[in-house]
C-alpha cells in the first residue's frame, strides 16, 4: 500500500571470496544484472555474490500489485499498476531486491518499469539480454539503497504493454542479509508469479437503459446534482476482470482518464473514480449545467481505435441528496466515532453495531447535496472542511425534525471528491426504535431507505427518596452509614435492599422489616408497589 558479464565476474571475484565490506551486505547501488532468480536465459539470483539455499530462511517474501497479491491480478493493456516487493525477515538487518518482468521465451520486454514511491527507493536499469536475438534491451528493477532493518517495501511501477502479449512472468529475487559484512549465511528469497491479461472486451461499450443512476445504487435514481458521484451500468467498460481506482494527478484532482476509460457528460469530461467491465463511478462535471444531459463511455480514451459508448440520458438538478449504506439488512447509513455501525446491537455479520442514544455524534456520508463554500472545481480533493453553501438543510428521524443545534457540519468530505459529511447530534426527544433517516435539502427529500436504531440511555438506578414510589422493575439507589445500597422491586413485586460491597441483602414479598435497624423504611402498596417512608 513500491559490460553485463565483467560485471558480474568482478562480483564474484572480490565480494564473494574476498568479502569486500559494504557490498557482501547488500550492495549499495543496487543488485547485480541478470541476478532476479528467473527463469530465463542468463539468469540466476542472488546466490550469485550470496551463500545460501533460496527460500530456506524463516521470512516471507510477497510481490504486491496494486491492492492485491500479484497471483490474482489481471493486467490490462496499456494499464500503470504499482508492484510492491515485500520482504519480511526477523533476522535480516539490511534488504535489497531485484525485479524484472518478460513474455515468451524471456527475451520479450512487456511494457516498461518505472521507479515507484517508497520509501525504500528504487532504480531502474537496462540491459542488453543473453539472447538470440542480438541488442535485445531487457529492463531491471533493483533498490537504489538497501533498506535497514528486517523488512521493507520496495515500490515499481510497471505499465503493462499496449497490447496484450499473453502471459507475462514476473521474477523476483530479494536479499535479508545478516549485517556482517560478510557473503555468508544471508538469506535469499526468490520468487515468479505469471499475471495474465485481462480478457478483451467483445464489442462496443454499451450503457444499459436506465443505466446512470446516483452511486448510492440502491436508490436507483437517474438524477444527479453537479460535483455529485454517479454511476454508468452497462457493458465492455473495459476488460472483463479488470478493477482500476482512481489517480489523483499532480494538481490534487481525480483524473479525467482511468487506465483508458473516459466518461462524458454533455461532452465535458468527468473525473473517473472506478472502474469495472460493467460499471463506471464518475463525477458529475460541475459546469455541464441544469437539465437534461446525455453520458457516454470511451473505451481506449484518446487513443486512435477508442469505442464510444451509446449515448444515455440522466437529469442534473441544482441538489439531489443521496446517503450511502454500509449494510443494506438493515439498511445502514450512519457511523458512530469509533467506525461501528448505528444498528441494533450485533445486528450485522462482521461488523460492530449498536444503537445511538441521546447525546450521541454520528456520521452520515452522501453525495449530491450541490455547493460549498468556499467552491470546489470538479475532481477536486476537499482538503478542509467546506460547509453547504445552502442553510435550507433540515435533517429528519422519522417524524422528527431536527434543530439546527443538532447539525454539527454539513459540507465536503474531507480528503475526497463529490463526497459528503454530516455530522449530528442525537438529541433526547427521540423516542427508541428504529426510525427512517433523510434529510429535506432546498425542499428536495434525500432518497428513501436509510434507517437510524436509536435506543434509550442507561442511566443506571434513581437516588432513593421519601415518598418515591417504585413500581416492579424500579431501582433507586442511597447511601446508609456510609454504605452504597440499592433498592429493587422485581417484576413479581417482590423488594430486595442490597449493599454489595458487605455483601448484604434483604428481600420481602410484603415487608422489609430488616432494614428499619439502619434507619430505613418502606412500605408494599395495593398495586405491588412500593413507598419509601423513612431514609437515615
Amino acid at each position: 500500500m513500491d559490460g553485463m558479464r565483467s560485471t558480474v565476474r568482478a562480483c564474484v571475484a572480490l565480494v564473494c571470496f574476498l568479502g569486500v565490506a559494504g557490498i557482501a551486505s547488500a550492495t549499495s547501488a543496487g543488485g547485480p544484472r541478470f541476478t532476479s532468480g528467473g527463469p530465463f536465459p542468463g539468469e540466476a539470483s542472488c546466490t550469485r555474490c550470496h551463500q545460501g539455499v533460496p527460500n530456506s530462511g524463516s521470512g516471507t517474501l510477497e510481490l504486491l500489485a496494486g491492492d492485491v497479491l500479484a497471483s490474482e491480478f489481471l493486467y490490462t493493456p496499456g494499464e500503470t499498476v504499482s508492484l510492491v516487493v515485500r520482504l519480511s525477515d526477523e533476522s535480516a538487518a539490511r534488504i535489497g531486491f531485484q525485479l524484472t518482468a518478460r513474455s515468451g521465451d524471456g527475451c520479450g520486454q512487456p511494457g516498461s518499469l518505472a521507479v515507484g514511491t517508497s520509501a525504500a527507493g528504487s532504480l531502474v536499469k537496462t540491459v542488453e539480454a543473453d539472447c538470440a536475438t542480438p541488442g535485445t534491451k531487457i529492463q531491471y528493477a533493483t533498490h537504489r539503497r538497501p533498506a535497514n532493518g528486517s523488512s521493507a517495501d520496495f515500490e515499481v511501477a510497471w505499465t503493462a504493454p499496449t497490447e496484450s502479449v499473453g502471459p507475462v512472468t514476473i521474477a523476483v529475487a530479494a536479499n535479508g542479509a545478516n549485517g556482517d559484512l560478510s557473503p555468508g549465511n544471508d538469506a535469499i528469497y526468490t520468487m515468479q508469479v505469471t499475471v495474465l491479461p485481462a480478457m478483451a472486451p467483445s464489442g462496443p461499450p454499451t450503457i444499459s437503459e436506465s443505466g446512470v443512476i446516483l452511486a448510492d445504487l440502491f436508490s436507483k435514481i437517474g438524477v444527479g446534482a453537479p460535483n455529485a458521484i454517479a454511476a454508468a451500468q452497462g457493458t465492455d467498460f473495459a476488460a472483463s476482470g479488470s478493477d482500476s481506482s482512481a489517480v489523483v494527478d499532480f494538481t490534487g484532482r481525480v483524473t479525467t482518464n482511468l487506465n483508458g476509460t473516459c466518461v462524458e457528460v454533455n461532452q465535458e469530461r468527468a473525473p473517473v473514480f472506478h472502474v469495472l467491465a460493467e460499471q463506471v463511478n464518475f463525477q458529475v462535471p460541475a459546469g455541464t449545467g441544469l437539465g437534461p444531459a446525455t453520458v457516454q463511455v470511451i473505451r481506449g480514451c484518446d487513443a486512435p481505435e477508442e469505442a464510444r459508448s451509446n449515448l444515455a440520458p440522466f437529469e442534473i438538478a441544482a441538489v439531489q441528496p443521496v446517503f450511502f449504506l454500509w449494510s443494506e439488512d438493515p439498511p445502514v447509513a450512519a457511523l458512530h466515532q469509533d467506525w461501528s455501525l448505528v444498528a441494533p446491537a450485533d445486528s450485522i455479520p462482521d461488523r460492530e453495531s449498536r444503537p445511538a442514544i441521546a447525546g450521541d455524534l454520528i456520521t452520515l456520508l452522501g453525495t449530491g447535496f450541490g455547493p460549498v463554500t468556499p467552491p470546489l472545481s470538479s475532481g477536486e480533493l476537499a482538503i478542509h472542511p467546506r460547509a453547504l453553501a445552502s442553510d435550507q438543510l433540515r435533517p429528519l428521524i422519522g417524524e422528527f425534525e431536527l434543530t439546527e443545534e443538532s447539525i454539527v457540519y454539513a459540507g465536503a468530505a474531507p480528503g475526497f471528491a463529490g463526497l459528503y459529511q454530516l455530522d449530528l447530534l442525537v438529541p433526547d426527544t427521540i423516542p427508541e426504535g428504529a426510525h427512517a433517516f433523510g434529510v429535506l435539502l432546498d425542499g428536495v427529500q434525500s432518497a428513501a431507505g436509510p434507517m437510524l436504531e436509536i435506543a434509550l440511555a442507561d442511566t443506571g438506578p434513581q437516588d432513593c427518596a421519601v415518598d418515591l414510589v417504585l413500581q416492579p422493575g424500579d431501582t433507586c439507589q442511597t447511601t446508609i452509614l456510609g454504605i452504597d445500597a440499592v433498592f429493587a422491586v422485581d417484576d413479581t413485586g417482590r423488594a430486595c435492599a442490597s449493599a454489595e460491597s458487605v455483601s448484604i441483602e434483604f428481600c420481602g414479598e410484603d415487608s422489609l422489616p430488616a432494614i428499619e435497624a439502619f434507619g430505613a423504611a418502606v412500605v408494599k402498596n395495593d398495586n405491588g408497589s412500593w413507598t419509601i417512608t423513612k431514609l437515615p
